[in-house]
């Protein structure tokens, strides 16, 4: 009877936080609308205007024959994006460097020394905001008419230097021989299916396509999640890029099946042990008792310490594929695919604990970088570990429902069923 009633008293608490998060979230998009409108950054203001440039004076002359537009979220050049612009640099991109917070003059030097130009940005509209401020005014410079690739990103991935990086450089290089127009790191298939806007390599065929302009041109960058994921992630896919067939995607689940079945005949089978450490924990889907055939199989084979079979495997892509593949991929795409890239929310969305996700990462910097990188990898391992424990997990914000609502943290995550 007290089981019961405990039931009962607690059903109705965990409905009313979700209607709480509902009324913040509504709360936050009329805030938007109206700073938008009204404020001095919105609908008054121009990408020149909230873009302020910073360090060494712009360079004039030619277009540079790629471009990468980076969009960052920090006072400093944090280990991660140092690494990050390295890269694309040794990839042959002038970097235009967009940040949404001020920077710290310390980090203006060595800023300047890997990027083309550099702004701080008044943020309104968050990362989209400032892709939208960056595609529009190299439009208007006319360095868009006349570049041959453009790289669009952002710093909501940990980067990880090394071999995964090198294997994003050598992509890109096949990627500009090759007859393909796009390129982008993830694919999702949750709501509709959009290529997620972390990394995306545009040829001329599809920045200076008429669908492409008049979305950036249209576009108001409302400083809002849901209007970002909806109105501009999904929306710009659906407009603009699932228009094009000749697209390519780096890390995806049959990619990822492919590099498990050459494992799969070298070993005999893939330990299943090794598979579902790297995946998030499937302890709260088997609390609430949403066990699928594809996780159960996993966790079968896992308990028994036994290898998947080929067939087996395919378990991996239906769960990949049926959820957030930047989640419950987080690992696997690095250990397996070389991918360099790796979510900062994956605590707060309750994917991995923050232990977890701290050990995997540490690993893939080992497994990348090499043993003797010793400093790097722990530069960069405390850099995560900083980031991961200041967002804290669901449980941290159980008591902070507007701020969830603002984060999108409306629960822990579990994992998804078949077509549910």
């Amino acid at each position: 009877m007290a089981d019961s009633a405990k039931k009962i008293l607690k059903a109705p608490l965990g409905l009313w936080k979700k209607i709480k998060i509902k009324i913040f979230i509504l709360i936050n998009y009329f805030q938007a609308i109206v700073e938008y409108l009204i404020g001095p950054d919105g609908q008054r203001s121009s990408p020149s205007r909230r873009l302020m440039p910073i360090g060494k004076p712009a360079e004039t002359g030619s277009t540079p024959a790629r471009i990468a537009l980076f969009i960052a979220y920090s006072s400093r050049l944090t280990h991660s994006n140092r690494a990050y612009l390295e890269a694309l640099n040794r990839a042959g991109f002038a970097v235009v460097y967009v940040n949404n917070a001020p920077t710290d003059p310390a980090a203006v030097p060595a800023i300047g020394q890997l990027t083309w130009r550099a702004f701080d940005r008044r943020n309104i509209g968050r990362d989209f905001g400032g892709f939208k401020d960056g595609v529009l005014l190299l439009l208007q410079e006319g360095h868009l008419r006349h570049c041959q690739l453009l790289c669009i990103a952002n710093d909501s991935m940990q980067f990880i230097p090394g071999r995964n990086a090198d294997a994003l450089v050598s992509s890109l290089a096949r990627f500009e021989a090759s007859d393909r127009v796009a390129l982008f790191s993830h694919i999702s298939h949750q709501i509709q299916t959009h290529y997620q806007s972390y990394f995306q390599v545009l040829k001329p065929e599809v920045f200076l396509s008429k669908p492409f302009i008049n979305f950036w041109t249209s576009y108001r960058p409302l400083s809002h999640r849901g209007h970002c994921i909806y109105n501009g992630e999904i929306a710009l896919s659906q407009q603009v890029y699932r228009r094009f067939n000749a697209i390519e995607t780096l890390y995806t689940s049959d990619k990822l099946l492919e590099a498990l079945e050459q494992s799969c005949d070298r070993q005999g089978g893939v330990p299943a042990e090794e598979i579902l450490r790297l995946m998030p924990s499937p302890a709260r889907t088997s609390q609430r008792r949403k066990i699928g055939y594809s996780l159960n199989q996993l966790m079968l084979k896992s308990d028994k310490h036994e290898r998947l079979s080929r067939v087996e495997l395919y378990s991996i892509p239906d769960l990949i594929e049926n959820g957030n593949p930047s989640h419950i991929a987080a690992f696997l795409y690095p250990y397996y695919l070389c991918c360099p890239f790796v979510k900062h929310d994956l605590g707060t969305a309750g994917s991995y604990t923050m232990a977890q996700a701290i050990s995997l990462f540490r690993e893939a910097l080992v497994r990348s970088l090499g043993v003797e990188q010793e400093e790097a990898i722990r530069s960069l391992t405390d850099e995560f570990r900083d980031l991961i424990y200041a967002r804290g997990v669901p449980l941290s914000y159980d008591n902070r429902l507007r701020e969830a609502a603002l984060k999108g943290i409306t629960g822990a995550f579990v994992y998804p069923s078949t077509y549910e």
